[in-house]
């Protein structure tokens, strides 16, 4: 039996919790922390005796949270949460970003919009100290609420409803196909002449692939077969060797679709199929009020 003391837990020891309930295991969690892992067993033990109960209990050779502990380990991500906040509140002055500042993008945006982001965001805040991470929908929207990261680049829908944003870009969807394709020939492409078409797609966990397969569902076309790519630019190189057709974002256009790459792009004839890019963050960040006018202000670079 653990019994409480008067002494609180510290963030270090609750930074330490909070990797073991990411990790799973004491020598990851360890590691994730850069330190030994001795040192965080000691820390956590110290932990058990502030907040009175257990919190980790080892099964054969691995280790699981207790019931306490996982709620304490909910808390703990608040409570660190929270302070970065506040340590992010004295950094910021009214009209400029300061320290280090996390983005994430899809990976079906990095690489089209981070390098016309990234400057502008330099030249307005030059104290901000840039980190940049590419990451899939389902994984960015958790870690943007958690504060793990601060601001996200991705498309609708923000399925939470502690995440604000600003629309920066109408990404329409254009055709890209092989020069000896049938519609390499024409000017514009009606989409409901796709249908039958085999299209080639992203794998699982892309938006894009959500959003492409909502469109061939709507037109009447099909997927290609078993065949999925992991990015854009492998998709692109499928078209290429005339796998098959696929939907491209315009914003990807001048990267994939530039000359030399075996492809050509022809948009789809009246209202295009589009997706909204957004640039995202948490509504109780201290600096909400600049990433709206940072995305504002990218927005209108876009255009």
């Amino acid at each position: 039996m653990y019994s409480g003391t008067d002494s609180r837990p510290t963030l270090r020891q609750l930074e330490y919790l909070v990797a073991v309930a990411d990790e799973g295991h004491i020598g990851r969690a360890a590691e994730s922390c850069h330190v030994a892992q001795p040192s965080l067993s000691a820390q956590l033990k110290q932990l058990e005796h502030s907040v009175g109960t257990v919190v980790i209990e080892r099964i054969g050779r691995g280790i699981q949270l207790t019931p306490a502990g996982r709620d304490l380990a909910e808390r703990a991500r608040r409570v660190l949460r929270d302070t970065d906040d506040l340590v992010a509140l004295g950094r910021q002055s009214a009209t400029q970003l300061r320290g280090r500042l996390r983005i994430a993008a899809i990976p079906t945006v990095a690489p089209y919009l981070l390098p016309r982001f990234v400057p502008l965001l330099r030249e307005l805040h030059s104290e901000a100290e840039t980190h940049l991470r590419e990451m899939q929908t389902p994984a960015l929207v958790p870690a943007l609420a958690r504060g793990e990261i601060d601001l996200g680049l991705m498309a609708l829908p923000v399925e939470d409803e502690s995440l604000d944003h600003v629309n920066v870009l109408d990404d329409p969807f254009e055709l890209a196909l092989a020069p000896q394709h049938v519609f390499a020939g024409v000017e514009d492409v009606p989409v409901d002449e796709l249908v039958g078409e085999a299209v080639l797609l992203l794998e699982d966990g892309h938006c894009l692939r959500d959003q492409a397969l909502e469109i061939c569902s709507r037109v009447g076309a099909e997927e290609a077969g078993e065949i999925q790519a992991t990015s854009l630019s492998t998709l692109c190189q499928m078209v290429a060797a005339g796998m098959g057709i696929t939907l491209l974002p315009r914003s990807a256009r001048s990267v994939e679709a530039r000359d030399g790459t075996g492809i050509v792009v022809r948009p789809f004839r009246g209202e295009p199929p589009t997706r909204q890019l957004v640039l995202t963050w948490r509504r109780r960040s201290p600096a909400a009020a600049l990433y709206r006018e940072l995305g504002e202000t990218l927005r209108d670079a876009l255009d």
